[in-house]
């Protein structure tokens, strides 16, 4: 893997991070947010 790859892998990483994020502080219930949480945990970064 070379430093290109690497850069838009750490990219994309976050971006998924920053959505998660919006996701879960837009999230009406805990429940969703608990719902948010385990799918965030179970995502392979």
């Amino acid at each position: 893997m070379n430093i290109s790859d690497r850069m838009r892998r750490r990219r994309m990483i976050n971006r998924e991070r920053r959505a998660i994020d919006r996701a879960w502080q837009s999230a009406p219930t805990q429940a969703m947010r608990d719902e948010i949480n385990i799918m965030a945990q179970r995502r392979p970064f």
